[in-house]
């Protein structure tokens, strides 16, 4: 059988800096247009197929609005052991990928195993978009670093940044690790402040599962290929003082997932984690002022990140949340609107609509269907 050729939006590690910056531009751009009220209808009677097989705040309202705002069409669709689709019970991932992509334009996915979302992927006819898996978080990151840029210390370019990431560098830590592999091509240091037996070198020997083992070493391949290629550093300390001297953004993310939320649990991280410092607070923010806090959320108010943290001025917290919108926007826009963007007839006197067409259009012409990272 032959497999479709579709430039999906997987994993950040296959856009090249050029690209995601491009992405970055018309995510504002569209953001922009958002606010004038005047978002180009380019995915006029499309739909998008959501598939999810976990729960989901930010990412199923953002990639819901954002279709409809693209004048789609979203359905929400649950797969897996609990879910009503045959997805992951009764039918074979391919099958499933075969007939749902025949249906819809575009299909997003949460799907915890890495290898079930790839192989979905390669049979799908259409764009694949991931919501989170196991590893990787890409629309996060994506986000993440759009919010980054817009929020640039006075002066600074990307190169001259550095990002503290406080908490478990880990396999399942997936906007940690997309994180580390991503910003150092854009010439940012990232470090990992992570108590002992938490930094992503660490794991190797904890873990029995040669996959797992296998994916330790090609993220720590991707790691030093990304500092090579962007000239960024990225380095682990198990002092979270030391970890933070210097960062213009800390960031952390959830030390409990769902599930994981008992006694047991919050007496190992408080004891692990919380009281040995990792935890962004007034006082950990002290050693770095002016630096900006971010979190994926959802966060556990006093664990990983304490009241002050998430809501003083230097929190960046709400507008990261609301840049996940912008941001499916733009990627279903790019992705999803060559099917329809030469046909698609600009309203009369809207400078910012046809300025988001154009832009849409170049890309294609820039970067083409092919995968632009290796």
């Amino acid at each position: 059988m032959k497999i479709n050729k579709i430039k999906n939006y997987l994993d950040c590690w296959d856009y090249s800096t050029e690209e995601l910056l491009e992405m970055v531009s018309l995510i504002r751009q569209l953001k922009q247009n958002a606010k004038d009220y005047c978002v180009p209808k380019i995915l006029k009677d499309q739909s998008l197929a959501m598939i999810f097989n976990g729960n989901s705040t930010r990412t199923r309202v953002s990639f819901e609005v954002a279709t409809h705002q693209l004048g789609a069409h979203a359905l929400y669709l649950t797969g897996g052991e609990h879910g009503e689709l045959h997805l992951g019970k009764r039918e074979t991932i391919k099958d499933s990928a075969l007939v749902i992509s025949s249906m819809v334009e575009g299909i997003s996915m949460r799907w915890g195993d890495v290898d079930e979302i790839e192989e979905f992927a390669k049979y799908s006819s259409v764009p694949v978009f991931n919501m989170m898996d196991y590893m990787r978080h890409p629309t996060q990151t994506l986000c993440d670093l759009t919010t980054i840029i817009e929020n640039l210390p006075e002066g600074k370019k990307l190169k001259d940044i550095k990002l503290t990431f406080i908490g478990s560098d880990d396999l399942g830590e997936s906007s940690a690790g997309d994180l580390a592999k991503l910003l150092p091509r854009f010439g940012i240091t990232v470090v990992m402040g992570c108590p002992e037996n938490h930094a992503f070198d660490e794991r190797f020997n904890m873990i029995d599962s040669n996959h797992d083992q296998e994916r330790i070493r090609r993220t720590l391949e991707q790691r030093a290929q990304a500092c090579e290629e962007g000239g960024g550093k990225i380095y682990s300390t198990h002092d979270p003082i030391e970890a933070v001297k210097g960062a213009d953004f800390i960031y952390t993310g959830c030390f409990c997932y769902e599930g994981m939320e008992n006694d047991n649990n919050f007496e190992y991280f408080n004891k692990i984690f919380i009281d040995a410092g990792f935890q962004v607070s007034e006082k950990l923010l002290s050693h770095c002022k002016g630096a900006k806090t971010m979190h994926y959320l959802p966060a556990l108010r006093g664990k990983e990140m304490t009241d002050y943290a998430m809501d003083f001025e230097g929190s960046l917290l709400w507008k990261q949340a609301e840049n996940r919108l912008h941001t499916q926007r733009g990627l279903m826009a790019y992705l999803m609107g060559s099917r329809t963007i030469n046909e698609y007839k600009l309203v009369e006197n809207t400078e910012a609509e046809r300025l988001a067409v154009e832009k849409i259009k170049k890309m294609y012409e820039t970067f083409g269907s092919e995968y632009t990272h290796k």
